[in-house]
C-alpha cells in the first residue's frame, strides 16, 4: 500500500512540474531543455533553508532552520529570480533549435557549478537531512504522515491545475497560443511577443520551483546524480502522451507514463534493459496511434465550447492568429453570423 503512496505522490510531484513545462512549450511553443534545474534549484533552496548549519566537513550556503512552507516559498522565489535571467537571454531572440541550445548550455553550466563548487550545495555529495517536516507536530505515524504528504501534494497540484486551467482559457493563453502558431502575424496585431512569452516562463518556472521545493520533502535528499537529463526527457514524453496545451491531458500523461509505464513494467517478469524497451516502445506506439495524445489541444484555448467558441469559428478569417489575437472582434463576428 505505501509502494502506492509513494507512486502517486512522486507522479503529482512530476504533474505539477508537467504544467509549468507545458506553459512554456505547449502554449509558446518553446522547447526548453533547462527546466529540470529549476526543480533541482527548487530542491537544494528549500534544504540549505531547513536542515540547518552543516556539519564539517559538510559545506553548504546559508544552513537555515526555517519552517518549511516559509522555505519552499523563499526557494520559489529564487527559482523565479535566476529563471528571469535565463529568459531575458534566451527568449528575445531565440528560436527553435538556438533557444534548446543555449538554455542546455545553462543548465549544464549551472550544474557543473554546482559538481566543482563544493561551498555553495556540498557538490557531488549533495544535500540530506530534510524529513518529515511537521510529523511531531500533527501526531502521526511515518505511514501516516506520507500518506497525509500525498494528500497535500494531490491538492496542491489540484490548485495548480485550477490555476492554470484558468490561464489556459483566458485572453493571455489564446494570446501566447497565436504566438506559438503564427509569432510574425501575433506581432503585427500588436502583441508583446518577448513580455508575453516571459510571464508565461517565469509562471512555469515557479511551478517547477513548487516541485522542487515537494520533491526535497518525498526522497530528503538531493544531489547530482539526481539531476539526469532523461527525467526531462520523460516529462516531455508524458506531456506529448497525456496532450501538448491540455493541462487535463498533462495531468493524465505524467500519471499514464509514471503509473501505468513506468511503474506497472516492474511487475513484469523482465529484465531492467527489456523493461526500458518496453518503456520507450509503449510511448512511440502511443505517439504513433494518438500523436495529438489522450486529451487534444482544443481550439482558442481550453474553454473554447458553445457559444463562445461559435463566435470564435464565426470570426475565423483563414488565420488562426487573427482569432485569438483579437477574441471580441471574433465574438462580434460570431454575433453578427447569427444574427444573419
Amino acid at each position: 500500500m505505501m509502494y502506492w503512496v509513494s507512486v502517486v505522490t512522486e507522479a503529482g510531484i512530476f504533474a505539477i512540474l508537467a504544467l509549468g513545462l507545458d506553459m512554456v512549450w505547449g502554449w509558446c511553443g518553446d522547447f526548453d531543455l533547462a527546466f529540470y534545474g529549476y526543480l533541482a534549484l527548487g530542491s537544494y533552496m528549500t534544504m540549505v533553508l531547513t536542515i540547518g548549519k552543516p556539519v564539517p566537513p559538510t559545506q553548504y550556503i546559508l544552513g537555515l532552520s526555517l519552517p518549511y512552507p516559509l522555505a519552499v516559498v523563499l526557494a520559489d522565489i529564487a527559482v523565479v529570480a535566476f529563471a528571469a535571467i535565463i529568459g531575458a537571454v534566451t527568449l528575445r531572440n531565440l528560436r527553435e533549435i538556438y533557444f534548446a541550445v543555449t538554455t542546455l548550455s545553462a543548465v549544464s553550466a549551472l550544474y557543473l557549478f554546482v559538481q566543482v563548487y563544493t561551498p555553495l550545495f556540498d557538490g557531488y555529495n549533495g544535500l540530506f537531512g530534510l524529513v518529515n517536516p511537521g510529523q511531531a507536530a500533527l501526531n502521526l505515524t511515518y505511514n501516516g504522515y506520507r500518506t497525509f504528504f500525498m494528500a497535500v501534494v494531490l491538492g496542491l497540484l489540484g490548485l495548480a491545475y485550477l490555476l492554470v486551467q484558468r490561464v489556459s482559457g483566458s485572453p493571455f493563453g489564446r494570446m501566447l497560443r497565436a504566438v506559438r502558431d503564427d509569432e510574425q502575424a501575433a506581432r503585427a496585431y500588436g502583441r508583446g511577443i518577448f513580455f508575453a512569452k516571459y510571464r508565461a516562463y517565469l509562471f512555469g518556472a515557479a511551478l517547477a520551483g513548487l516541485a522542487g521545493g515537494l520533491l526535497a520533502v518525498f526522497i530528503s535528499a538531493f544531489n547530482t546524480s539526481a539531476w539526469a537529463p532523461q527525467e526531462l526527457l520523460l516529462i516531455y514524453a508524458a506531456i506529448l502522451v497525456g496532450g501538448r496545451g491540455n493541462p487535463r491531458g498533462v495531468i493524465i500523461g505524467v500519471f499514464v507514463v509514471y503509473v501505468a509505464f513506468v511503474e506497472l513494467t516492474r511487475f513484469l517478469p523482465f529484465g531492467d534493459a527489456m523493461r526500458q524497451i518496453l518503456i520507450g516502445l509503449l510511448i512511440i506506439l502511443m505517439l504513433r496511434f494518438r500523436p495529438e495524445g489522450i486529451f487534444a489541444e482544443r481550439p482558442g484555448g481550453a474553454r473554447a465550447g458553445g457559444a463562445r467558441a461559435g463566435g470564435a469559428r464565426a470570426g475565423r478569417t483563414g488565420n488562426q492568429v487573427g482569432e485569438v489575437a483579437d477574441p471580441a472582434a471574433a465574438r462580434a463576428a460570431g454575433t453578427k453570423a447569427a444574427g444573419t
